[in-house]
Parts: structure tokens; sequence; C-alpha cells
């Protein structure tokens, strides 16, 4: 995948664009991991204490997680949390 590029002096319209491609790769990740470890999401929600809708929603990019959730996650999956972020 490509990297993303930061812009910091970004106006509203890109710092938008920049977290909506920030999310999809997010949420690309987050499924890539969970399907190469074997789990459907109902299992990753449980073994993580999330509702299982809300785990589709972040597969699909509907939500961006907070940390913690990605920290949750993370434990759920036995990866550290740079290994959702390495995209």
């Amino acid at each position: 995948m490509n990297q993303l590029t930061f812009k910091p002096n970004a106006n509203k319209q890109e710092n938008e664009e920049m977290r909506k491609a920030f999310t999809k790769r997010l949420s690309e990740k987050l499924r890539e991991i969970r399907k190469n470890k074997g789990l459907k999401q109902e299992e990753l929600s449980e073994l993580a204490g999330l509702d299982e809708s809300y785990v589709g929603h972040l597969e699909r990019g509907v939500y961006s997680p907070t940390a913690f959730v990605m920290w949750k996650i993370s434990q759920a999956l036995n990866v550290p949390v740079s290994e959702l972020l390495d995209f």
C-alpha cells in the first residue's frame, strides 16, 4: 500500500480526506490481521469485549476506533498496537 501523506497545514477538506484515507487503511489492516489469525468477526468481538456489529463497522471503515479500542483489539489478536497501524 502507498504511504499516507500528512499535510500539516491542511485545510478542512484535506483533513477530512486524510481522516477517511487513514480510517480506510486501518479498517483494511484490521480485517487482514483478523483473517490471518483465522478468526471470524464474532470471535474477535468476544475476545476483545466489543459488540460484533461494532467490529463490523470498524472493518468497513464506518467508525474510527479510540486508542483504548485499538489496544483491546490488539490484545485479542495478540499483536502489538503498532501492527494495526503498520500500513
